[in-house]
């Protein structure tokens, strides 16, 4: 899919990746996140359950972007468990990294920490945020909730203009059918395979990792 320079862009960069994370396949992607954002990065799993569900995503994401060759890399405290520790540790980030999940407990665990509000503050200062499957879903204006009877809701509106369907492979009609009853007919529909998404910046969508994403209102 070519950039779109249609879509309204924040000030900084998104990442939205259908999942996979931290795979081999995802490190050129990354990479070239991580040379856009040019400092700290903070990982907070917060899509996963509260302790070792937690612990455990966002220490692999450590470890991924450290690789990488990030010299600051750093995992958030759960901000479910210590608001205030896991914000300061946000405010210091020009990468936010939000594994996969539950979109909705990771979208209840953003907006009841106010967590929503320093991810804003990141883009508006030229910092970057990465989200995969569940992460990318709720950056976005509108999400789909499946672990709560397919509801679709809004998101962040960090990404305005566009709903994703993550784990991107064909099918998945009932995602769609549930979309298309909720959604505006100018909002993009956005298909997203795993290890492979798209970079928001400066105004355009453009495709990154092994696979095409597809706009499926279109089929472009």
């Amino acid at each position: 899919m070519p950039p779109d320079p249609t879509l309204v862009s924040p000030t900084g960069t998104v990442c939205l990746q259908g999942g996979g994370e931290f795979s081999d396949a995802c490190r050129p992607m990354d990479a070239q996140l991580l040379s856009l954002a040019g400092g700290p990065v903070v990982v907070t799993a917060l899509a996963g359950s509260p302790g070792s569900d937690y612990r455990t995503a966002t220490a692999n994401g450590v470890r991924h972007f450290s690789a990488l060759g990030a010299t600051d890399v750093v995992a958030a405290p759960d901000a479910r468990e210590d608001r205030g520790a896991a914000l300061d540790v946000l405010r210091t980030a020009r990468l936010v990294v939000l594994p996969g999940g539950s979109p909705s407990r990771l979208l209840d665990a953003l907006q009841a920490s106010g967590a929503d509000h320093v991810l804003a503050d990141v883009l508006a200062a030229g910092g970057a945020l990465m989200g995969a499957s569940a992460g990318a879903m709720v950056l976005c204006e509108w999400t789909v909730l499946p672990d709560r009877g397919m509801r679709v809701v809004p998101g962040l509106g960090l990404v305005p203009g566009v709903v994703v369907v993550p784990h991107w492979s064909g099918g998945r009609p009932d995602w769609l059918r549930a979309i298309d009853g909720a959604v505006p007919a100018e909002v993009a529909v956005l298909g997203l395979p795993e290890e492979s998404g798209v970079l928001v910046r400066d105004g355009a969508r453009t495709p990154v990792g092994r696979s095409a994403v597809v706009s499926l209102r279109d089929g472009r």
